[in-house]
């Protein structure tokens, strides 16, 4: 059976051709919803997930980063602090060893209540922020990787009873800076940003 990641290389060559200065690999996972049972996986079989995903980062890390092409990869949130794989194929150590940034989602209003004590951790963006990080930047040197190729999404939308505000995105930034790390990103799946969140100063 042919490998899937030809065609995964092809679109990457492609866009790296048309002027994209980075290769964005988003949710890079197994599926999680559903009836499991009914999923069958012809490429893997019943190889470790985890193990399978490596491979695949791997193959991405040989077929563009040794061209010069940067690239970077989507993980969830929970990485940073989880030791499993969540049960998705995800181990954030696995990653950083074969991109040149690792984009863990660690927004707020993801983590479980109670998370660190918090009944509602989307009201914590600066602490929630502060603790994931640094535990990424723990494994990051674990893995003899540099932490500064952890580069965390941040959270600029309001979801169930908590709205997000500007000083709300700023603490995500700061907390960002302050556990030592020089960059991230922001998202808000309308794309609608909060302008005043942005100002270069918060650094």
């Amino acid at each position: 059976m042919l490998s899937p990641y030809g065609n995964i290389a092809l679109i990457g060559e492609e866009a790296y051709a048309l002027g994209f200065d980075e290769l964005n690999f988003d949710y890079i996972r197994f599926p999680s919803d559903g009836n499991m049972k009914d999923i069958s996986y012809p490429y893997s079989l019943d190889k470790n997930k985890a193990e399978t995903l490596k491979e695949f980062f791997v193959f991405i890390d040989k077929r563009f980063r040794t061209k010069g092409i940067t690239i970077s990869a989507d993980l969830f949130g929970m990485t940073t602090t989880n030791n499993d794989d969540l049960g998705i194929g995800q181990i954030l150590e696995n990653a950083l060893i074969h991109f040149d940034f690792v984009a863990p989602m660690v927004y707020p209003s993801h983590y479980p209540s109670n998370f660190l004590g918090y009944k509602t951790p989307a009201e914590k963006p600066y602490e929630v922020i502060s603790y994931v990080m640094s535990k990424g930047i723990e494994k990051a040197k674990m893995a003899s990787s540099s932490p500064l190729k952890l580069r965390p999404w941040l959270q600029d939308f309001s979801i169930g009873k908590t709205k997000y505000t500007s000083e709300m995105i700023k603490d995500q930034i700061r907390a960002t800076y302050d556990v030592g790390l020089n960059s991230w990103m922001i998202w808000n799946a309308s794309n609608v940003y909060t302008v005043s969140a942005l100002e270069p100063d918060i650094k």
